[in-house]
């Protein structure tokens, strides 16, 4: 969800400033994206943001701390200082997992966005709607953005079983 929804966003701005830097820019970088493999990202991510010798901003393995059995449930602050909590705690574990399995699908997803948007905004039904005076908000959103769904929807069938293989080998 987390990938559609950036995914979405992304390919409708791209779709709306066409030609323009935005759009250039994110298009080289998830050409770039969907070119980098999942496991040599996965092994550079623990190797750069994971490991002791560099950032060490995230843990390497575990979905808890060894302390998650003393720790409250939700974060708080208890005499001034900062808790992080079981719920944070398994969150701030999944995050490199979740990044390195999304990455890949997001880059498709914003491309494929971006394309079916330019599609559909030149169809008739949308040369239409501005002719009888739609805000062009309404005209995007509510004509367009519909019918470019559908593309979207069609290829998480795909997406859904190469999660699920894609988690074995990221894990």
């Amino acid at each position: 969800p987390l990938s559609y929804i950036i995914a979405i966003a992304i390919g409708i701005y791209a779709a709306k400033h066409r030609g323009k830097l935005f759009d250039i820019g994110s298009g080289v970088a998830m050409l770039a994206l969907w070119s980098l493999p999942v496991m040599w990202v996965g092994v550079m991510l623990i190797g750069y943001l994971a490991n002791k010798q560099f950032l060490h901003w995230f843990p390497t393995a575990g979905l808890h701390d060894l302390q998650a059995d003393t720790m409250p449930f939700l974060p708080r602050l208890w005499g001034g200082d900062f808790e992080r909590g079981w719920l944070l705690d398994a969150a701030w574990h999944l995050v490199l997992p979740v990044f390195c399995l999304a990455y890949g699908s997001f880059a498709v997803l914003a491309k494929l966005t971006r394309s079916s948007i330019l599609e559909n905004i030149s169809s008739d039904y949308v040369r239409t709607a501005r002719a009888k005076g739609v805000g062009e908000r309404d005209v995007l959103y509510r004509h367009v953005f519909r019918n470019s769904l559908l593309p979207l929807i069609t290829v998480f069938a795909a997406f859904l079983p190469s999660l699920f293989v894609g988690s074995v080998i990221v894990e």
